[in-house]
């Protein structure tokens, strides 16, 4: 567990997070780092686990460690609450949704009609002009 969360302390700075506190906890080691962009966030939480998916070569070695490291990195990006596994695809649902903003404007992902600046919710998806009167 400690090689794992070395990978998480040793990649946030890389990418420009700060880590605000480092603890442990009865599950085990943990970081807590200041929000980034989820970019950077998706990469620092893909870290942990990273090492354990190179650790899992020590099995020539070591079968028990292998095996540990092996289990460590399924379990760890299982989308389970409070899992890297989770935290990353939060982080990749945060990414795709900011695409998709990007591409067709904040309205339609929000959902919102006021946003949409008097257009009406089928015109902003389907990138058309309001109808008169809308």
């Amino acid at each position: 567990m400690a090689f794992h969360e070395a990978g998480h302390l040793v990649t946030a700075p890389l990418v420009g997070i700060k880590i605000k506190t480092v603890g442990l906890r009865w599950k085990g080691l943990y970081t807590v780092r200041e929000a980034g962009p989820p970019d950077k966030n998706l990469i620092v939480s893909l870290a942990g686990p990273l090492v354990n998916l190179v650790l899992i070569g020590t099995w020539h070695w070591s079968f028990r460690f292998g095996l540990a490291n092996l289990c460590f990195t399924f379990f760890n990006l299982l989308p389970i609450e409070g899992s890297d596994g989770e935290r990353a695809w939060r982080c990749w649902r945060e990414m795709k949704r900011l695409q998709l903003e990007r591409s067709i404007g904040p309205a339609a992902v929000s959902g919102k009609p006021s946003e949409a600046a008097g257009k009406s919710d089928y015109s902003v998806l389907a990138n058309e002009s309001p109808r008169s009167g809308d």
